[in-house]
């Protein structure tokens, strides 16, 4: 016999919820490649926060290149939420939000740019 140990959280339910009710997990989708930065100083005194997600890239086409988002950008926060790294922003990107208006405010040189972004369904099918 041979054991696993799965640890749970809020996550996790939310997964397996989701899979027992419609066999299936669907993501949302913006199209970004980001990174976890620490703030320049003068941002973190403003803010009280010491890291943002920097865009490395954005898909051509993509939710976020349609909403304006640029490489080099700081993604300071995704629908009124602080986000400082990859994972928290993959939190928010489930079924709920496809299709939905979501505002990023992102730091642009030293400006704050407020952006609406509309998730799109991430295709998990094979391409050939």
């Amino acid at each position: 016999g041979l054991g696993l140990a799965v640890p749970i959280n809020a996550t996790t339910r939310r997964i397996i919820a989701t899979l027992i009710r419609d066999g299936r997990v669907r993501r949302a989708y913006l199209g970004l490649v980001t990174s976890p930065r620490p703030l320049p100083p003068a941002v973190l005194a403003r803010l009280g926060r010491a890291r943002a997600l920097r865009v490395a890239e954005v898909v051509s086409g993509g939710p976020a290149a349609r909403a304006g988002l640029c490489a080099g950008d700081l993604v300071l926060s995704v629908d009124r939420v602080d986000v400082d790294d990859a994972q928290g922003l993959q939190k928010m990107l489930f079924a709920e939000a496809i299709g939905v208006r979501m505002p990023i405010t992102v730091l642009r040189g030293q400006a704050m740019v407020d952006v609406i972004a509309v998730p799109e369904e991430l295709d998990t099918r094979s391409r050939p």
